[in-house]
């Protein structure tokens, strides 16, 4: 009999936790219809978005971060809506891409026709730069694919160790060094392609820049080219 009653109180047990199971999952899938997750998650853009794809309705973003390439910089970018942005670039030149352009900048400064040239070393190539962006979006098929150019000012400022020999006369030439200020800007024009679609919030671009100088060599033009990354919030 005490084996009897011990089972019918099992089975008790057992019917009700399934009935109070069922409950539970039925208030569940009426709260959140066929969602897996509950709502919160798609109204927290730090825990719903996996991939931080830029959401419409959550403009501004920014994005902080770096650039390898011609030049290398670090990196700033305000994503005010979204289809425009503003970024503020400072870094260092690719000085072995400007080798030709500082010999020429020295052969024709005031003075060098009487010296002859013999290297140079530079010594100091930053750059900064503000650019205004228009975005587009990319290919339906690649989500997380955008596509923008635009406009800006970039500024350069070197410094450069030249060595020359001077004729002091009589077929004997004597070894001399100068070094020389360049500081230059002028308008630059860009290109690129930014991808957000990561497990975290970052994104990664390429990018090419026209720059034209209108100071110290008016129509000298340099294309530039970096890709990078930046971390969005």
């Amino acid at each position: 009999m005490g084996k009897i009653k011990s089972i019918l109180l099992l089975a008790l047990c057992l019917g009700f936790s399934y009935s109070f199971a069922q409950k539970s999952k039925g208030s569940l899938t009426q709260r959140y219809g066929n969602n897996k997750k509950p709502l919160k998650f798609k109204m927290n853009k730090k825990m719903a978005v996996i991939c931080p794809i830029f959401h419409p309705s959550e403009y501004p973003y920014q994005g902080i971060g770096f650039r390898a390439g011609d030049p290398f910089a670090f990196t700033y970018k305000l994503y005010a809506t979204k289809f425009l942005a503003f970024s503020i670039d400072g870094g260092i030149a690719a000085y072995g891409l400007y080798k030709d352009r500082y010999k020429e900048l020295y052969d024709n400064s005031p003075g060098a026709d009487s010296l002859v040239y013999l290297n140079h070393q530079v010594q100091k190539d930053m750059f900064f730069s503000g650019k205004v962006s228009f975005y587009q979006e990319g290919p339906k098929f690649l989500k997380g694919l955008d596509i923008y150019a635009g406009v800006g000012w970039q500024m350069r400022f070197a410094e450069v160790l030249y060595g020359y020999n001077e004729d002091v006369g009589n077929g004997v030439a004597e070894f001399g060094s100068t070094t020389r200020q360049w500081d230059y800007m002028g308008p630059e024009f860009h290109v690129g392609l930014e991808y957000s679609y990561f497990d975290l919030p970052i994104s990664a671009f390429l990018e090419g820049n026209l720059f034209y100088d209108i100071t110290l060599e008016p129509a000298f033009t340099k294309f530039q080219f970096g890709i990078g990354m930046r971390y969005v919030f």
